[in-house]
């Protein structure tokens, strides 16, 4: 298909919190949710005051950005393209990782300012278009919108439909001004939706291959666990999209079969993917841990009819893995966790914890949807009693320093979002970074001796805290954690 054959419909996504009720505001233990999302009460519920929140533009620009040989171009003011030099940082990690040539990411703002809100930036977007083609002559280009585009009213889709021609690069707009939904996972659906685009229909059937779905926040040791499971059941992996050549996107559809490795990202990319080109598609948890490893296996084995293979395989890998498991149990039985991520990562990093013998007092998500949280959570509460507490809030610094002070855990299982409040408050953190290996059954062993070493030594959190005035006043730690959430209490 040539890039003048393609045709460029509309491209806004549905909202989240109108495709699948998501909500980004509660504070409850996990039976609490859980019922409450099966008699179909969860709703939404409005905060009276907000600290903080992530975007949905910064999900397709950073992402966008790490597609190999792609230029991005953010449609907005300088800002807010600010986060490419934190994706160049990882981008170049990721490249090493993988055996790639050390590259830059590849990004152009068209800087609008307060006389392109007025009169319109069509004229800045397509200078940056021609730019972008004429300078790195690339493969594909991406056009992220943002907030100050979509107050304007730029006609994006038709600026990209007459360009067309006149470029080389496949031209991907994808429509993600950050106020249309306060859910950040929306950007995610934006990005994937943007890219079926761009993929051809299938000239064959790679009945080995299993296309699967990299989030950012997986890194290269994790992939090779997955393909190291894969090649034990006679299949081979083709990541999509990033970290990978522009073809392997375009070629996505001769696949047997799409999962992914972060259900939270490609919900709505699956169902597209398989309406449009017949691709059957699993959506199980993360392969983290034992338990949601086998969970993810047996989800890939029935898709693909291998369903013996993947018993052996998961009777071999038990026999190797658990006595280590249990050993690192017996070191970390009763230590008590806060986990901070998205909810799809934190329930999957809580069913290893489980495993572990380690107790989950707090799990924080950014925001719930049935869909990729109900199964989960169930699980959990049926294996740990479902007491813990429940948090969901788009980066809401105040409340997790309320959950830090109130439950005093031992530990954080968390990244970068959480880590600098924990160590403020002299929680040891037991990191899961970009170049954590955690995925899988070898990935769970490492990961479980990364918590014994973080354990080992906590000096450095306990003398911060000792150093570090919080900028909250006494009086707002003995307030109720979801005081801001829904109706004031009398």
């Amino acid at each position: 298909m040539s890039n003048e054959q393609r045709n460029v419909a509309r491209t806004t996504v549905p909202t989240r919190e109108s495709r699948l009720n998501t909500i980004t505001a509660y504070v409850g233990s996990g039976n609490e949710i859980a019922g409450k999302a099966r008699g179909g009460c969860l709703l939404q519920q409005d905060r009276r005051f907000s600290q903080a929140a992530a975007c949905a533009e910064m999900m397709p620009l950073c992402n966008s950005a790490l597609i190999d040989g792609n230029v991005v171009i953010a449609h907005s003011p300088a800002g807010c393209s600010g986060m490419l030099i934190l994706i160049g940082m990882v981008g170049r990690a990721g490249r090493l990782m993988r055996g790639l040539p050390e590259k830059n990411v590849q990004g152009i703002s068209t800087n609008l300012d307060e006389r392109d809100v007025v009169y319109g930036g069509a004229e800045e977007l397509e200078k940056a278009i021609l730019e972008a083609d004429a300078r790195y002559s690339p493969p594909a280009i991406t056009i992220i919108t943002s907030c100050a585009s979509g107050i304007i009213g730029d006609d994006v889709d038709s600026i990209v439909r007459s360009l067309q021609p006149r470029v080389k690069a496949a031209l991907i707009p994808i429509q993600c001004e950050g106020f249309r939904s306060g859910v950040v996972s929306t950007g995610y659906d934006a990005f994937l939706s943007a890219l079926l685009g761009v993929i051809d229909p299938p000239k064959r059937k790679r009945k080995d291959t299993l296309l699967l779905i990299n989030p950012l926040s997986i890194s290269r040791p994790n992939e090779v666990e997955i393909e190291r499971l894969l090649g034990e059941l006679g299949l081979k992996a083709q990541w999509f999209p990033l970290f990978t050549d522009f073809k392997n996107v375009r070629n996505a559809a001769e696949t047997a079969g799409v999962a992914s490795l972060c259900s939270l990202m490609s919900n709505y990319f699956f169902k597209q993917f398989q309406e449009k080109f017949g691709v059957p598609y699993v959506d199980p948890p993360m392969p983290v841990g034992l338990e949601f490893t086998d969970w993810w296996l047996r989800q890939v084995g029935k898709m693909l009819g291998i369903e013996e293979k993947v018993e052996k395989l998961i009777e071999s890998e038990h026999a190797r893995v658990r006595p280590q498991i249990e050993e690192l149990r017996s070191q970390l039985q009763g230590k008590r966790a806060y986990v901070g991520f998205n909810l799809e990562k934190s329930l999957s990093l809580q069913s290893l914890l489980t495993e572990l013998g380690i107790e989950t007092v707090v799990s924080t998500g950014f925001e719930y949807s049935d869909d990729y949280g109900l199964d989960r959570l169930e699980n959990l509460n049926s294996r740990c009693g479902g007491n813990f507490t429940l948090h969901i809030g788009n980066f809401q610094h105040f409340e997790w320093a309320h959950l830090f002070n109130r439950e005093k855990p031992d530990m954080l299982v968390g990244g970068l979002e959480l880590g600098g409040a924990a160590l403020r408050q002299g929680v040891p953190v037991a990191p899961v970074l970009p170049g954590t290996f955690y995925i899988g059954y070898d990935g769970a062993v490492n990961y479980g001796r990364e918590i014994v070493k973080a354990l080992r030594n906590t000096s450095y959190s306990r003398n911060l805290a000792q150093r570090v005035k919080l900028p909250y006043r006494a009086s707002w730690f003995r307030q109720k954690t979801h005081k801001y959430i829904g109706r004031s209490e009398s």
